[in-house]
């Protein structure tokens, strides 16, 4: 096989050492143990194996170095280089006859040794090998001879070249889905509902389920401070049907938490066709029962981790009064400039009022300078605010795959959403690609 150099830019060693080129399995970048031994006939028994040990000691330019030591105590240095398809590997011995040294195979075969494979991925960061680039953007540490390589937490997720945002992955746009009771007495039995959801982190455990509960109004009449027994239909508890709200609310809680319970309680995360159904039919739900809970007057938020943990005495502390608004979010896209990198991000409005989305459950928004719980649009907006929250609100490219990114994310998104440019200046204009480049370029 026909060797290659290391691109120029990337050198940090003598621009004449050898560079050995292994083709990675893809679309992960993974070297396997059966590509490595495509190179190199692997020695027979385990003498060969033994006692030798190498270490990460820097990633400097794009090249991870790896001090390896023998068992015969000589040592050598390895250089690693990923490109996109292949991984380039060099040895101080030169690789005569420009054929994969043993050294090189030992030092990847102990990459490997662990789980079949090594992930080269972890070393693709191309745009970013020059010393600047990468120490604004890269946080790199060698713990224990081990090599970690990621973006610093301040730039959210940061987009590669050739791969876009890995462990980010962009959410598949679909097609937007294209009516009273008052206030009691104090120290009043009442009847009314609770919000379930789980908190970020967890928000996967269970899709949000409305629960209705009874309990007792405080002194002035204006809220509920006292919670004696949440109806769950499991537990043989009877809902309150006196009034046609609650008739409604009380189906729509059924339907949801019928759907909802079986899932939780087996964990059954494996069968995503089966969620994304149970997904789709609460969220309908949600929206038939909003215009009827904007006129319930004692609403509840619960916080709860996991729905299988849900019993019949609610936990006070985790109750929060709550209104609902017909009035939903609208997600606004701005790409922003920022010197050498742009960052997209989102901007979430009600009205004319625009909202701080610092934690996110699925379907709602839960403005706590308000106390408003919004139902958001669509799951398409809220698979992405999700996906936005997730990563800080921050997306961050080097402005030389802005062609790129483009054509992965914000031609997407332009398709379905509003999207503008906001120059240095602060100032915003509706996205057009070729202004952007124009002003890019200038």
């Amino acid at each position: 096989m026909a060797g290659k150099k290391i691109k120029k830019e990337a050198v940090i060693i003598p621009a004449d050492l050898f560079f050995y080129p292994i083709p990675l399995t893809q679309p992960d970048q993974w070297l396997t143990q059966e590509d490595l031994y495509e190179h190199f006939e692997p020695p027979k028994g385990r003498k060969e194996y033994m006692g030798n040990k190498e270490e990460f000691i820097s990633f400097e330019y794009g090249i991870a170095t790896i001090k390896l030591k023998l068992i015969n105590d000589s040592e050598y240095l390895l250089y690693l280089h990923v490109e996109k398809e292949e991984l380039h590997i060099a040895c101080t011995c030169g690789m005569p006859d420009e054929k994969l040294c043993f050294h090189a195979f030992i030092g990847l075969y102990n990459l490997t040794w662990l789980s079949k494979k090594f992930d080269c991925q972890t070393l693709y960061w191309p745009r970013f090998y020059k010393d600047n680039t990468a120490k604004k953007f890269l946080d790199v540490r060698i713990t224990r001879g081990n090599l970690y390589v990621e973006a610093k937490p301040e730039y959210g997720a940061v987009y590669r070249s050739g791969i876009g945002l890995v462990n980010y992955s962009f959410p598949t746009l679909i097609e937007h889905a294209t009516n009273t009771l008052s206030t009691k007495a104090g120290d009043t039995n009442t009847y009314a509902y609770a919000l379930c959801y789980a908190p970020d982190p967890f928000r996967d455990r269970h899709y949000p389920v409305l629960i209705p509960f009874y309990g007792k109004t405080n002194k002035s009449g204006s809220n509920v401070d006292n919670f004696s027994l949440f109806v769950l239909p499991d537990k043989g508890s009877e809902p309150n049907n006196n009034h046609p709200y609650w008739q409604q609310l009380n189906d729509f809680s059924k339907r949801m938490y019928e759907l909802m319970r079986p899932l939780t309680y087996k964990s059954d995360l494996g069968d995503k066709e089966l969620w994304q159904q149970a997904k789709e039919t609460i969220f309908d739900l949600w929206q038939k029962a909003l215009p009827l809970l904007i006129n319930c007057p004692y609403n509840q938020s619960y916080l709860l981790y996991a729905l299988r943990y849900l019993r019949e005495k609610p936990m006070k502390g985790s109750m929060k009064p709550c209104r609902y608004c017909l009035e939903r979010p609208v997600l606004t896209f701005i790409l922003s400039t920022h010197g050498e990198y742009l960052k997209l991000s989102v901007e979430v409005t009600v009205g004319s009022r625009v909202i701080l989305v610092q934690h996110k459950p699925h379907f709602f928004i839960l403005d706590e300078q308000t106390g408003y719980c919004y139902l958001i649009r669509s799951i398409q907006d809220d698979v992405l605010l999700n996906w936005m929250v997730d990563n800080n609100n921050q997306i961050t490219v080097l402005k030389d795959d802005f062609v790129e990114f483009d054509n992965d994310i914000i031609s997407k998104l332009a398709s379905s959403y509003p999207v503008f440019f906001s120059d240095r200046s602060k100032k915003r204009f509706d996205y057009n690609y070729e202004l952007v480049k124009d002003k890019l370029e200038s």
